[in-house]
C-alpha cells in the first residue's frame, strides 16, 4: 500500500487558514491597517481627521481600508450627535489592538529606531510629528497651551494648543496664554517621544526642562504616549 504525501496534496489549500497570525496578517495587509487603527485609538473619529494624521494615504486607500476593518469588526462607524457627520471608532477587538500596538512600537525603538544627530533632526518636521502623535482622548476640556523652545544652532519657539479630541501646533504666539513651557536641544527632545528615555530621566539629566504646574507635567507622558518606562513624574518635578 503507498503512502500519499498530504504536503504535496494538490486538495490542501496555499493558503495557511489556522495559523492566526497568518490570518492577522492577512487581514491588515499592509502598513495602513494598524496605522487606522492606531490612530482611532487614539481620538481621531472623523475620515478627513483620519487622512490628515496618516501623511501619504490616498483618500481611496483610507476609504478601503476603513470598510475591511468596519467588515471585519475591528472599526464601526456611527453618526456624530448632530447627524452631519460619520464618526469612526474602535470595537472590542480594534481596542484590543492596543497592545499589539505598543509591541510593534516597543521593538521598533529596540531594534530599527536609529540614534540620531544634532545634524539630523529638523525641528519643524520634529514639532509637526509630535503634534500628530497626540493622544486626543486623553486630553483635557481646558485649553492647554504648551510653549517649545528648541534649542540648537538658534532658538525656535512653538506653541502648542490642545484640549479634548484637538491639537494645535503654531509657530507663532497664539494669543493665549502659556500653561507649560518645555525647553530642549531637538535631539534630546526626539529621544524622549520615539521612547529612547523616559520624561523623568530626561528630565533629570537636564536634557529636558519641563516647567508648569505638577499635574500638567504628570499628564504629559499620557498625552503624548511617550513610550520609555521610568518611575513616575514626582509632584516637586516642575516648577509652577
Amino acid at each position: 500500500m503507498g503512502w500519499t504525501n498530504l504536503w504535496q496534496h494538490e486538495d490542501v489549500p496555499p493558503r495557511d487558514e489556522y495559523c492566526p497570525v497568518y490570518r492577522s496578517l492577512d487581514l491588515f495587509g499592509d502598513r495602513w491597517g494598524l496605522l487606522v487603527v492606531r490612530e482611532i485609538l487614539r481620538g481621531v473619529t472623523h475620515f478627513n481627521e483620519l487622512e490628515r494624521s496618516l501623511p501619504g494615504i490616498s483618500r481611496s486607500t483610507l476609504a478601503q481600508r476603513l470598510r475591511l476593518l468596519e467588515k471585519e469588526g475591528i472599526v464601526q462607524r456611527h453618526s456624530s450627535a448632530d447627524g452631519k457627520s460619520t464618526e469612526y471608532g474602535a470595537t472590542d477587538a480594534g481596542r484590543d489592538l492596543i497592545n499589539v500596538i505598543n509591541a510593534v512600537g516597543e521593538w521598533g525603538v529596540r531594534w530599527i529606531t536609529p540614534e540620531a544627530r544634532a545634524s539630523e533632526i529638523d525641528p519643524d518636521g520634529l514639532m509637526l510629528w509630535i503634534s500628530r502623535h497626540v493622544m486626543l482622548h486623553q486630553l483635557p476640556s481646558q485649553r492647554v497651551v504648551i510653549r517649545f523652545e528648541l534649542r540648537g544652532g538658534s532658538r525656535r519657539y512653538y506653541w502648542l494648543i490642545l484640549r479634548t479630541g484637538e491639537s494645535s501646533l503654531c509657530p507663532e504666539h497664539p494669543g493665549f496664554q502659556e500653561d507649560m513651557f518645555i525647553t530642549s536641544r531637538p535631539v534630546a527632545l526626539y529621544r524622549l517621544v520615539v521612547g529612547k528615555q523616559s520624561l523623568q530621566q530626561a528630565m533629570d539629566e537636564g536634557t529636558v526642562l519641563v516647567e508648569g504646574p505638577p499635574s500638567l507635567v504628570r499628564s504629559l507622558p499620557r498625552w503624548f504616549l511617550l513610550r520609555a518606562s521610568g518611575p513616575a513624574i514626582a509632584a516637586g518635578s516642575s516648577r509652577g
